[in-house]
């Protein structure tokens, strides 16, 4: 694994930020933007590895959100990367089931019995409306995606102590069905029965995502020293993110230009 340099943690977070600033309105994610310096909490930057430079990425969480990112390069099976993934999270740290814990760690099986037993307000028609909705949000061209990767409602039956009832957890996708799954290269999504709020969302590269944070050049960007990148003004850090991120701050509202993110502020050891 390379360095992780000052110069690359600001660009990657950068990058990371102004996907969240420009998508989280368009998927109705209780998230205020722009995204402030305090408000990045588990920042983490992974640099790139190997002499090829083929895996690099990193996350971070804003509010009950968790952000991941990850690129791939020369991956051995193929197409699959980059990808994006997003998480709800409970105020234990793990991921949301949509419904409140009743103590911290509450168990899955517990939170699963007490959601199937809550009114639902999310059926099959909705679900498949909100999929149109994170499509249109995320800027895909659903016709060209749904060519090779057709729509699929997965399962919405759940064991409950009382027999087979209807889901608390509704979930659908576009190629593979498995979550936090990078190879499947696709779109697989999961909400609340009970909420109707996303819980989980995994989009890989072919979606054609345009906001994906994608770094390029990453050779000469780890070349800048971090004692260099300590001594660049407000102007320099943005030209950063133009020639190393395709970033236009004007117009994606990234924090960090106007009052740059401290390169070290909050973040987590690769």
């Amino acid at each position: 694994m390379l360095k992780t340099t000052l110069a690359y943690k600001y660009v990657m977070t950068m990058a990371m930020v102004a996907f969240v600033n420009h998508y989280a309105p368009r998927l109705n994610l209780p998230i205020d933007v722009p995204i402030k310096d305090q408000d990045i909490h588990k920042l983490s930057c992974v640099p790139p590895q190997g002499t090829n430079m083929t895996f690099f990425g990193g996350g971070f969480q804003i509010g009950k959100y968790s952000f991941g990112f990850q690129d791939v390069m020369n991956a051995p099976y193929g197409e699959c990367a980059p990808y994006f993934v997003i998480v709800e999270l409970e105020d234990d740290g793990l991921a949301s089931f949509g419904v409140p814990l009743l103590y911290p760690r509450e168990s899955s099986v517990s939170v699963m019995k007490r959601a199937s037993l809550m009114k639902y307000t999310v059926d099959t028609n909705d679900l498949c409306r909100i999929a149109t909705n994170y499509i249109v949000a995320l800027e895909i061209d659903q016709k060209t995606f749904e060519q090779t990767r057709p729509f699929t409602v997965l399962p919405n039956i759940y064991h409950s102590p009382r027999g087979l009832v209807p889901s608390p957890i509704m979930a659908a996708c576009w190629g593979k069905s498995a979550l936090r799954d990078p190879g499947s290269n696709g779109f697989a999504f999961s909400i609340s029965s009970v909420t109707g709020e996303l819980l989980e969302m995994n989009v890989g590269y072919a979606s054609t995502c345009k906001g994906l944070p994608l770094l390029k050049d990453l050779g000469r960007l780890l070349a800048i020293s971090d004692d260099e990148f300590l001594k660049y003004s407000t102007l320099e850090r943005s030209n950063l993110l133009v020639c190393f991120a395709g970033l236009h701050c004007s117009n994606m509202h990234c924090p960090g230009v106007d009052e740059p993110l401290h390169p070290q502020t909050k973040t987590a050891s690769p």
